[in-house]
């Protein structure tokens, strides 16, 4: 098990980090994590992880003074950077150190995370002290896992060469057309290495021994199962490999209880088109987002990538989900969703359905924030959240799941109602008292004892207009009574909390339709 230190100072992205992974099941357990890098300095010097996985712009100390110490006394320690697209010179400058991996946040999907890890993984265990034993003690089906690995990626090939690979395999004889098969097993229903296991057994008990097939297997960089099934008597079209790749979806849910869900490749006659097979077959073993799990899809015939597609992008209103969970517009609201998960649904883009339920979870947890204040509740629900949304595999689970949730979080909202108003009255009150101090929406919320943005849309709920819109009235009140006096319309707007003459006017005239100047000759009948 290697260890590993989180480093980054939002916090909402460090506990993303930290909830997307499984990393014990990848053999990875973290040990610590830290909002600076003085922080993360600290705690590194006392117990050094195998892995640090820092972000660059952080306060106190950044991430490229963190690395820099870091390597002063653990030259050969992994690092790998996460940082945002405008900070990359930033990034370059760290990567001299000899960072691992660098990732964008902005485009990072969890399967790159993922990738990444398992690829500094695997660097640690070929430099662990074991390594050569292991090579020694029967590492030769692992040696020849690892080729088919980078052939399947394009490392292999651009080292030595594809035919050559092919050459060490003892593949040149291999019939073809080949087929890629990837195996995607349900999420988190079982650990990597047993998975595994069953997926093999399965392999030698159908395809060896019921179809009499020849074929490769290994493992992927995420620890999910690729086979290269070549062509024989039972195995030489894709009505064949259908059969036998539902055959072993059978066995494996029969024997284990394991659903799993394979893409299929087209069948290629080139060795050099073997990357893009493996491409084909896990694009369609994502397809099962869209037409469910437990399903043998083929590519070129279940699932057809269309060309060239020019459709809008998908866009989410955060405002307007704000303003209806505020309003309590659960209809309109569900409709709403209804209509986005319909587009992706249309969209069939697997990579844009993930973007989108991150943006949908980011606001949800967002306005569980501003109605609690009980941070441990919070962060208790943004887990279970996490931990429930990796386990969905369709699209129509997803829509199911954010319906529920932003149900939940309405009915929530509608309950806490009628105690938050009493809020409300106390703050109209305070108003009313000290109209002519600052008071700022910041601090007028925290008088109440709501969060800032819970406080505004629950004011305007309550007092039909917004708490900017409802002082202004208030303060243009108090003037109207001192203008009836002999004060200049300057101080009046002084002593009624409006600091700048010209703002004052402004805010006069837009209230009242006249000038302070011209309501006072109004009261006093010159005009």
């Amino acid at each position: 098990m290697f260890s590993v230190v989180i480093v980054e100072d939002e916090y909402i992205v460090r506990y993303g980090i930290r909830s997307m992974i499984e990393w014990e099941k990848m053999g990875l357990t973290v040990i610590g994590e830290a909002s600076n890098g003085q922080e993360a300095l600290d705690f590194i010097r006392q117990e050094p992880p195998d892995i640090l996985i820092t972000d660059i712009k952080m306060p106190m100390m950044d991430g490229i003074g963190l690395i820099s110490e870091v390597r002063k006394f653990s030259p050969h320690m992994k690092i790998l950077i996460l940082s945002n697209l405008e900070d990359f010179q930033y990034a370059k400058e760290a990567i001299r150190y000899g960072v691992s991996e660098y990732l964008i946040k902005s485009d990072m999907m969890p399967r790159d995370f993922k990738q990444a890890l398992m690829k500094v993984k695997e660097s640690l265990e070929e430099a662990s002290p074991n390594s050569e034993e292991k090579q020694s003690a029967g590492a030769q089906p692992l040696w020849k896992e690892k080729l088919l690995l980078d052939l399947v990626e394009g490392s292999g090939a651009e080292r030595i060469g594809v035919q050559s690979s092919i050459e060490s395999l003892g593949l040149l004889d291999a019939k073809l057309p080949l087929y890629v098969l990837h195996i995607g097993k349900n999420a988190l229903e079982l650990g990597i290495t047993e998975g595994q296991t069953y997926i093999r057994i399965a392999l030698d008990r159908v395809l060896a021994a019921e179809y009499e097939a020849s074929y490769e297997v290994f493992p992927d960089r995420l620890g999910e199962m690729n086979v290269l099934l070549f062509s024989s008597r039972k195995s030489q079209d894709l009505k064949a490999v259908r059969e036998i790749a539902q055959s072993l979806l059978t066995y494996l849910l029969d024997r284990y209880a394991m659903l799993c869900t394979i893409g299929v490749s087209k069948g290629i006659m080139a060795w050099t088109d073997l990357q893009n097979a493996h491409e084909q077959a896990m694009t369609a073993a994502k397809y099962k987002m869209f037409i469910g799990s437990g399903k043998v899809i083929v590519y070129g015939v279940d699932y057809v990538p269309v060309e060239n597609q020019q459709v809008e992008n998908i866009k989410v209103s955060t405002n307007h989900i704000h303003s209806m969970v505020y309003a309590f517009q659960s209809k309109e609201l569900q409709v709403y969703l209804e209509e986005i998960f319909e587009h992706l649904a249309s969209r069939k883009d697997y990579d844009m359905v993930q973007i989108i339920s991150l943006e949908l979870l980011i606001m949800l947890t967002t306005l569980w924030s501003d109605v609690s204040s009980d941070q441990q509740d919070i962060l208790h629900l943004k887990k279970q959240y996490f931990d429930q949304l990796a386990k969905l595999e369709t699209i129509q689970q997803s829509k199911a799941w954010f319906l529920q949730a932003f149900e939940e979080l309405v009915q929530h909202m509608i309950h806490v109602y009628n105690s938050d108003r009493n809020g409300i009255l106390k703050a109209v009150q305070y108003i009313q008292m000290y109209y002519h101090q600052e008071i700022s929406l910041q601090s007028i919320s925290h008088h109440v004892h709501l969060s800032k943005n819970y406080f505004a849309n629950l004011f305007k709920k309550e007092m039909g207009e917004s708490f900017l819109e409802h002082l202004t009235r208030i303060r243009v009140e108090k003037a109207k009574a001192l203008l009836t006096g002999e004060l200049k319309a300057g101080d009046i707007g002084h002593l009624v909390g409006i600091q700048d003459p010209k703002y004052f006017s402004k805010v006069f005239k837009k209230i009242t339709g006249v000038s302070p100047s011209e309501y006072r000759n109004r009261t006093r009948g010159d005009v």
